[in-house]
């Protein structure tokens, strides 16, 4: 028997848009997951189902099985809708919630006092650190003075493009004296954290949706959901086996990032189960100034958007690692890239803006040419 294949559009996941309230038209229109038959006479041996959110993250997440206890699918959801509530309040930077100290309250007394944080906040900031010495210094939680300066441009290209500008040197470089992640104080012991230097801002964009979901597909495999994909916002988790495919495997497929070539939807499409796949992109989250796009990856070495890539892809079995190297590689040269890829076990897909692809033996063994050539 021929098994229908499931298969995920990889969108760019990339920083989180510094955003609190995302304007509805932003939100891709895309459905992140689908079904594709190869044949007429091809029956799914398990229904589908599918529930997807717009309210978390400024992003959208869908989570998809194939099962035949409808109900068992809604009592998933419902914990999933949860945990998403619980870590969108928690993880926030912009965002007051009432009887919450989240990152935009920890940022508000920056310099004055610490703020008792729930233990979610500590664990994200002791991993943030640990990826911070990962990335040489690279993915750091503390340049949110320059990323906010990013942020605030993007904004008003967006409501006047007419009038669109870049940031000046000497902001960027002003901005830039306050990242130190050493300013950064964790109590564990009282379950606090204290930004000493009143001007350094934490920005979790790189880190946070990818540990959240990594979190939540816990959570959600611990309650019993057993095979289906958790997708927030491209950062996707493939949980067990896929029953309508006889490997067990499920096809995900990463976007091509040269989006006017209509004719070629997808760069790749791969064959895998139990692990995760990110993709960072340029494509997406940006704003043009004199005929050049400027996106939100930006390089601490020059506190301008990195020019190495248009799009990086990662697989590896943590999605909360698989988050960060794939931000971390896009503002690093290929031979680097290869070594922290290997170093870490994971795999990778890069193309870069010339259109030349690049990937590791790992990716090419569970690659899917086919699909590419309908």
């Amino acid at each position: 028997m021929i098994y229908p294949l499931a298969l995920v559009l990889a969108l760019s996941s990339c920083a989180k848009e510094s955003e609190s309230k995302k304007d509805p038209s932003e939100i891709k229109s895309i459905d992140e997951v689908e079904d594709i038959s190869q044949s007429k006479e091809e029956t799914k041996v398990i229904e589908k189902f599918d529930k997807t959110y717009y309210e978390y993250f400024d992003t959208v997440t869908t989570l998809m099985t194939y099962t035949d206890d409808g109900k068992d699918f809604e009592r998933i959801s419902k914990i999933l809708e949860d945990e998403l509530a619980k870590y969108h309040k928690l993880y926030n930077s912009y965002d007051e919630f009432e009887g919450i100290n989240n990152f935009k309250t920890i940022n508000d007394k920056a310099g004055i006092e610490p703020v008792k944080v729930d233990p979610e906040i500590i664990d994200l900031i002791d991993y943030s650190k640990e990826m911070y010495e990962l990335t040489d210094g690279k993915i750091n939680i503390a340049m949110g003075r320059v990323l906010e300066i990013w942020h605030e441009y993007r904004q008003m290209a967006s409501k006047n493009p007419d009038n669109a500008s870049i940031p000046t040197d000497k902001e960027l470089e002003e901005a830039s004296k306050h990242v130190d992640i050493d300013a950064i104080e964790v109590d564990h012991e009282n379950m606090t954290v204290f930004i000493k230097d009143p001007d350094v801002k934490l920005d979790i964009g790189a880190v946070g949706k990818g540990f959240a979901t990594e979190r939540i597909a816990k959570t959600l495999k611990d309650q019993g959901f057993k095979r289906g994909i958790l997708s927030v916002g491209g950062d996707d988790v493939i949980i067990g086996e896929n029953p309508n495919n006889e490997d067990g495997t499920w096809k995900i497929a990463i976007v091509n990032p040269f989006l006017d070539q209509e004719d070629k939807p997808y760069s790749s499409a791969i064959d895998i189960k139990d692990t995760s796949v990110v993709t960072s992109g340029d494509y997406q989250r940006y704003f043009t100034v004199d005929g050049k796009n400027y996106h939100h990856i930006i390089d601490p070495a020059t506190n301008y958007p990195s020019e190495k890539w248009k799009s990086v892809s990662v697989s590896t079995d943590s999605i909360a690692l698989a988050d960060t190297l794939s931000t971390y590689l896009f503002i690093i040269d290929y031979e680097d890239g290869l070594k922290v890829l290997e170093e870490n076990g994971a795999e990778g897909f890069l193309i870069d803006q010339e259109g030349k692809e690049y990937r590791t033996d790992g990716w090419q063994e569970v690659e899917d040419t086919e699909i590419l050539e309908k």
